[in-house]
């Protein structure tokens, strides 16, 4: 069947979403402050409307909000032009990761509008987004779930029902950052210390892809190592540390101790200076 979704986001993981669900058949009407964004998500046959309120006026029941982080979710929600001044019953499904008590405080808020709010986080990258392989883990009640359904499997391939209350795909997705996270510090360390004997890097990677240091990252180095090499303030490491943070703020707030996710936060905090002068002094060398 045939809906209006209403989608709020539409950069680098919101795009492949909503273009997911164009090629599903739905007619999605889409917001986004970037003119470059909105070239983009015209293109793949995205309705451009000029505001989340928009987004919602125009859909037939649900939105979808996928942006960056707290502070814009609850602008493009609550704002003068957010999704609860249109007045009507809408679901809005916030994609976007940001911890268990800011949206059980948001849901509160929404709530008060007429809005169900639903945390459907996710994984898989901006390359999962365009392919519809994305992981989505969803909190909500399940006839909700069941209504939503049909959606989300044109945007992901495993999709996990976590819980009926709001907040706990927050806690999901966090996890699954965390694990991340540290792995990846981990995979940083091997090449450190692999570097230093002369071990090939791609070498070290076939490697650790058939013994017990094969991971997620290992397999994806490709993918990861770019993130290190070509820092961009702002976007995907920044991301990542963004929610490392969001850990431990839950964590003190729940008094229960994460000491691996506090070291792993204070490191990455500098291991990309750290990498950029590792890489200059080794060109240095190879000069010399």
């Amino acid at each position: 069947m045939t809906e209006s979704i209403g989608f709020i986001g539409l950069g680098a993981m919101g795009l492949g979403m909503a273009a997911n669900l164009v090629k599903g058949g739905h007619d999605v009407h889409g917001y986004d402050p970037s003119p470059e964004r909105r070239e983009k998500a015209a293109e793949a046959g995205v309705r451009l409307v000029d505001s989340p309120l928009d987004a919602a006026k125009a859909s037939s029941g649900v939105v979808i909000s996928v942006v960056r982080d707290a502070a814009q979710t609850r602008e493009v929600l609550l704002g003068e032009q957010g999704v609860a001044r249109a007045d009507r019953p809408v679901t809005a499904v916030v994609a976007s990761t940001l911890d268990p008590s800011t949206m059980k405080a948001l849901a509160a808020e929404l709530g008060g509008h007429g809005v169900t709010a639903v945390d459907t986080t996710m994984s898989g990258g901006p390359w999962g987004a365009e392919a519809g392989t994305l992981t989505l883990m969803v909190s909500a009640p399940a006839e909700v779930f069941g209504r939503l359904r049909p959606l989300l499997d044109l945007m992901g391939r495993n999709i996990f029902h976590v819980g009926d209350e709001v907040g706990t795909a927050q806690a999901a997705k966090l996890a699954v950052q965390l694990t991340f996270g540290i792995n990846m510090m981990g995979v940083f360390e091997a090449i450190r210390l692999a570097d230093e004997y002369g071990v090939d890097e791609g070498r070290l990677m076939e490697m650790l892809s058939v013994s017990v240091g094969g991971s997620w990252v290992v397999d994806n180095w490709r993918r990861v190592k770019p993130w290190w090499e070509h820092y961009v303030p702002g976007e995907d490491l920044d991301i990542l540390l963004k929610d490392m943070r969001s850990v431990q703020r839950e964590a003190d707030e729940g008094d229960f101790p994460m000491p691996v996710t506090a070291l792993s936060f204070q490191l990455m905090r500098h291991v990309w200076p750290a990498w950029a002068a590792l890489k200059d002094a080794r060109a240095g060398e190879a000069r010399e």
